[in-house]
């Protein structure tokens, strides 16, 4: 009997274990907008809504607005290509819903 009770419960572990590495794009999409930005400090002034150390929001003088060669900068979700969210997934491991 008890290990038909066992047997009765793996699926739910298994599944509880197999759901926990599922995340949706929009989820990936804030996962890399955050991994983007926590590699600025307050001063580098990142993104157009950032502010500055002084308060001021940084706007035009954002990095994101003066980008010529950097492209790892990711402020807003439409930045974030597909391809980007494929090659996040494979990097950690994270399964589409």
């Amino acid at each position: 009997m008890k290990r038909l009770a066992l047997l009765a419960l793996f699926p739910l572990l298994w599944g509880t274990a197999a759901s926990a590495q599922r995340i949706s794009d929009e989820e990936i999409r804030q996962m890399i907008i955050r991994d983007s930005l926590s590699g600025f400090s307050t001063r580098d002034c990142p993104c157009p809504y950032s502010y500055a150390w002084n308060g001021q929001q940084c706007a035009d003088k954002s990095l994101y607005n003066q980008r010529t060669t950097r492209r790892d900068i990711y402020c807003y979700p439409a930045d974030v290509s597909y391809r980007d969210i494929e090659e996040y997934r494979r990097a950690h491991d994270y399964r589409r819903f």
